[in-house]
């Protein structure tokens, strides 16, 4: 007898909850007539499973069917027909994941800290060959497709080769078999399998379910064969691949390309509801990627959450790496736990292991209490939390982004509370101009977890809900050259730009006024002008920050004066209302040195008179800074 198909040395069988695995046998036989099976542990047959029918032979053909197979192993399977039998060893029945994507799933850590072969997780290698998962279990040039050898060249590499190039190897460690062991203590000791089927530098191009005609020429129809060689289904896949996508011309078409590929899936291995755990891609240092594109499609394998069903995601924002763009040992340690406990949950039912962290809320929330310290306060609440979110250090990774996805660093302190952040910013974000990011950039430092360690995962861009109507900053001044102190700064008469203050164009780099350079040491008093064009008539607030004695006027008229200010200039701690006609609106601004410890301010107005309407749709005209810092120069040197 031979079998053909269905049973494996070292296989893993799937079970199918209390009842056990099953498994169709499909061989060869020179006999007709019954099949009986034996299924013995330790040479001893299971209760029930000595010479049980299972199936007939004839015309030289015979099919099995072993039903109900208890979980655990190892176990040896007698089939017998006559005189013949033909017995495979060492089959196990518990758990099956599928491991597919690129490089980060194929492993990349370094060897030297691979971890201890566990007795109970299995891999089924490249070569189809089931035996106790040593790392590395992907390892292109076994396969017997040619999808995966043809990188090493035109033809197959002979075994003593392949087996050469195996042994040179010093990268290799991926998530799977930190995943099986601990997958194993959560069932309470159910042997593990997992199928590998991963292969770097892979796009979703290459993986298209549309190539499956293709066999072992395709990665989608390479994956399908591996699947089928083992007779059984999985209990789920386990996904990580993106960093290809991450390309202007791939990266908006990443979420649609992978509901598709998550449909074809559950669809070819005739499960319809597949749990599909896909990993985030991390970080990636270097120059050739663009944060736009990368940010994209790790913001699309998040917001997958909402078009595919039993679907999670695992964060590794925050892991080390061991090169430029793959997850090291230690990393991959930790993304086996993390998505161990998405399984647990998914696949056992472990309703005590919540999903991934997830955003739920944005909300700029401003308290009297927190209005003394901070200019803008942003809320984010976050559900499936454990334990309260935290961070080792400081934590950090939180932006705002512009539309051209820049990120201006205005966010200073990031505050964690429970299941929420808070973020501290100077500037509070303006309509349309800013939106909030988690993971901003290709390689940033974003270290946010729960008491799991399960991470938050890169996010965004995501819109603010609107509660002011916020003009940017007034930039562009003349500023005077230091003028003798005249008098209380309360009693100062409204300037006049004139030729012997010496006034010079200045355009802040930032939103703070910064004339330190010029003051430092120094003593005495500036001056300053700009222009604000309304193009309807406002109420507005005028909202200053400022670190010395400081004077404003509006078209000649005082409008605030603090004698004693001092140091720190925080923006908007000084709020003062005001009411503009339509036209252009000159803004003066006196400021004491202060003995050169002064070195400037932050001048901004918002609006008091937006419905939350034109808020949220962004119809709402602002003051605009119109000085001409060029034009008024030469007017006042005339």
């Amino acid at each position: 007898m031979k079998i053909e198909h269905g049973l494996l040395d070292g296989q893993v069988l799937q079970r199918l909850g209390r009842r056990g695995a099953n498994a169709t046998v499909q061989g060869t036989t020179a006999v007709n007539g019954t099949i009986t099976a034996t299924i013995s542990s330790k040479r001893s047959p299971l209760p029930g499973w000595r010479n049980r029918k299972v199936g007939r032979a004839t015309g030289g053909q015979f099919t099995a069917r072993l039903a109900g197979m208890p979980v655990g192993g190892p176990y040896d399977v007698t089939l017998a027909a006559g005189g013949e039998s033909v017995t495979t060893r060492r089959i196990w029945v518990g758990d099956v994941w599928l491991l597919a994507g690129q490089s980060n799933m194929q492993g990349c850590g370094n060897l030297v800290t691979a971890p201890r072969p566990h007795p109970l997780v299995h891999a089924m290698y490249m070569d189809d060959r089931w035996d106790v998962a040593r790392e590395p279990i992907h390892f292109l040039a076994d396969s017997p497709d040619r999808v995966h050898w043809s990188p090493y060249g035109p033809e197959r590499l002979p075994q003593p080769r392949r087996d050469q190039l195996r042994r040179q190897s010093f990268k290799g460690v991926g998530p799977g078999i930190f995943f099986g062991a601990e997958m194993v203590q959560r069932s309470r000791g159910v042997p593990q399998g997992l199928l590998c089927t991963a292969h770097g530098g892979t796009s979703m191009e290459q993986w298209d379910p549309a190539s499956a005609h293709l066999g072992g020429e395709s990665l989608y129809g390479s994956m399908l064969r591996t699947w089928r060689t083992t007779g059984q289904p999985v209990a789920g896949v386990l996904w990580y691949q993106g960093e290809s996508d991450c390309l202007e011309a791939a990266a908006p078409l990443y979420k649609e390309r992978m509901v598709r590929f998550v449909a074809a899936v559950r669809r070819d291995l005739r499960q319809p509801k597949l749990p599909f755990l896909l990993v985030q891609i991390g970080k990636v240092f270097g120059t050739g990627w663009t944060p736009k594109w990368w940010n994209m499609v790790q913001n699309a394998q998040v917001e997958l959450k909402q078009h595919v069903k039993h679907y999670d995601v695992a964060a590794t924002i925050d892991l080390p790496l061991d090169d430029a763009i793959h997850v090291g040992t230690e990393g991959y340690a930790r993304l086996g736990m993390r998505l161990a406990r998405l399984a647990d949950r998914m696949v056992y039912g472990n309703r005590s292991e919540p999903p991934a962290p997830e955003l739920v809320s944005v909300e700029p929330k401003q308290t009297p209490e927190t209005k003394k310290y901070c200019p803008y306060r942003l809320v984010l609440k976050f559900r499936h939390v454990v334990g309260g979110l935290r961070a080792a250090g400081l934590p950090t990774g939180f932006a705002f982004v512009d539309g051209n996805h820049n990120n201006p660093n205005v966010i200073y302190k990031t505050t964690l509370a429970g299941d929420e952040a808070h973020l501290e910013s100077m500037v509070a974000s303006n309509l349309g101009e800013y939106e909030l990011m988690y993971g901003h950039g290709t390689a940033p430092y974003a270290n946010v977890t729960d008491a799991r360690d399960m991470a938050v995962p890169v996010f965004g861009p995501v819109r603010i809900e609107q509660t002011l109507a916020v003009a940017p900053f007034v930039d562009k001044w003349l500023v005077s050259g230091i003028q003798p102190v005249n008098g209380a700064l309360a009693k100062m008469p409204p300037p006049e730009p004139s030729v012997r203050l010496g006034l010079q164009p200045f355009v802040a780099a930032t939103p703070f006024v910064d004339q330190h350079a010029v003051w430092d040491g120094r003593d005495g008093q500036a001056i300053f002008f700009s222009e604000v064009t309304l193009s309807e008539p406002m109420k507005l607030n005028l909202r200053l920050g400022y670190d010395g004695p400081i004077k404003v006027w509006i078209d000649d008229q005082p409008v605030f004066c603090d004698p004693n200010g001092t140091n720190p200039a925080v923006p908007d701690q000084a709020i003062v209302p005001v009411r503009l006609r339509r036209g252009t609106h000159r803004v003066s601004v006196a400021m004491d040195l202060n003995k050169g410890c002064a070195w400037g301010f932050f001048l901004r107005f918002n609006r008091t008179d937006v419905t939350k309407a034109r808020l949220a749709e962004g119809d709402c005209a602002l003051p605009v800074c119109s000085q001409s810092v060029e034009e008024n120069t030469a007017k006042n040197a005339r």
